[in-house]
C-alpha cells in the first residue's frame, strides 16, 4: 500500500482528510521545483555519454528542433533528487561565507562547437577578501582557479569506492572547456563526494589530462561537420536504432523529432535559434 493510500485510509478512519491534502499539496511542490527554462546548444552530459549511449543524430537534431517534454517522474524520485540538490546547496552557502567562490552554476556557451556547459562551483581558495586572523584583517592574494564537481552519494557507495570515475571524466571536460572559454589554462580540479547518510566527505582530486578529453572533442568536431551537413542537404546521421519503440530510443530526447512522430520535428523557437537560424527567418 502506497503512503497515499495509508494516508486515505487513516483520513477515513479518523474523518480528517487536512493532513492528506497537505501532503498532496508538499508533493506537487517537487514537480514545480523541476521546471526549467529551456536553452540551445549541446548538453556537457550529452557529449559524454558511453560509446553505447552516444548518438549523433540526436545532438544534430537537438540544434534545431524542440525536444520531447518526456515523462513525469515519480514523486519518490523527485525527492531523492531534491536531497541531492540540498547537498549541492549546503556546499554552495559553505563557499560563499568564506568568500571562495567565483563562480556557483553559471552556464556558459562555447559557440564554437554548440556547446553549453554549467560547472557545479569555481573556487579560489585564496581569492582576494577579507580574513580574520587573531583579531587582525588581512587581504589574501588571488591564486588558482579549481573546478569543482559536487557528487552526493549513499554511505555504502562513498565506502565502497574513493573515487568517482564519472565525476572526474565530468572535471576534467569542464577543465578543457572552460580553458577554451576564458582562454586561461585550468589545469586543476576536485570532485567533491558527499555521504548523505553521515555528511562524511572527501575530495578526489583532478589534474587535467588532454588525451582523456580527446574523444569528447572529436566528437564535438564531428557534429559541427555533421551540421553543416544538414544545413546544405537536409541529411542527418543514420538512426542508432532499429525502430521508435526500442529501449534507447523510449529514453531519447529527440525521439520524436528523429521518427516524426508526436509532435513531430517542431523548430526551436526564435529566441532559442542560433544566429545562423535567425538570418533565415
Amino acid at each position: 500500500m502506497s503512503n497515499m493510500s495509508k494516508s486515505l485510509a487513516n483520513a477515513k478512519k479518523g474523518g480528517d482528510t487536512w493532513p492528506m491534502i497537505l501532503e498532496s499539496k508538499l508533493n506537487k511542490l517537487y514537480y514545480v521545483s523541476t521546471e526549467h527554462e529551456s536553452r540551445y546548444g549541446l548538453h556537457a552530459s550529452a557529449i559524454l555519454a558511453s560509446d553505447n549511449e552516444f548518438c549523433y543524430r540526436e545532438q544534430i537534431l537537438s540544434l534545431f528542433y524542440k525536444m520531447n517534454q518526456g515523462e513525469q517522474l515519480p514523486v519518490g524520485t523527485l525527492r531523492i533528487f531534491a536531497t541531492g540538490n540540498a547537498l549541492h546547496e549546503k556546499w554552495y552557502q559553505l563557499f560563499r561565507r568564506a568568500n571562495i567562490d567565483v563562480a556557483i552554476e553559471r552556464s556558459l556557451f562555447l559557440k564554437e562547437f554548440d556547446l553549453s556547459f554549467t560547472i557545479d562551483a569555481l573556487l579560489d581558495f585564496a581569492k582576494p577578501k577579507i580574513l580574520e586572523e587573531y583579531g587582525k584583517y588581512i587581504e589574501g592574494e588571488g591564486g588558482e582557479e579549481l573546478v569543482c564537481d559536487v557528487k552526493s552519494m549513499n554511505s555504502f557507495a562513498f565506502r565502497k569506492n574513493p573515487n568517482h570515475p564519472s565525476g572526474e571524466k565530468q572535471v576534467n571536460f569542464y577543465l578543457w572547456a572552460l580553458s577554451k572559454y576564458t582562454g586561461r589554462p585550468h589545469k586543476r580540479g576536485f570532485v567533491l563526494r558527499d555521504s548523505k547518510d553521515d555528511s562524511k566527505f572527501s575530495c578526489v582530486p583532478v589534474y587535467y589530462d588532454k588525451e582523456k578529453v580527446r574523444p569528447y572533442y572529436n566528437r564535438l568536431k564531428e557534429i559541427q561537420e555533421l551540421k553543416k551537413e544538414f544545413m546544405q542537404s537536409g541529411e542527418l546521421p543514420i538512426r542508432r536504432c532499429k525502430s521508435c519503440d526500442a529501449k534507447r530510443a523510449a529514453s531519447c530526447s529527440m525521439r520524436d523529432a528523429c521518427w516524426k512522430i508526436g509532435m513531430g520535428r517542431v523548430k526551436l523557437p526564435k529566441e532559442l535559434q542560433p544566429f545562423w537560424e535567425k538570418k533565415k527567418n
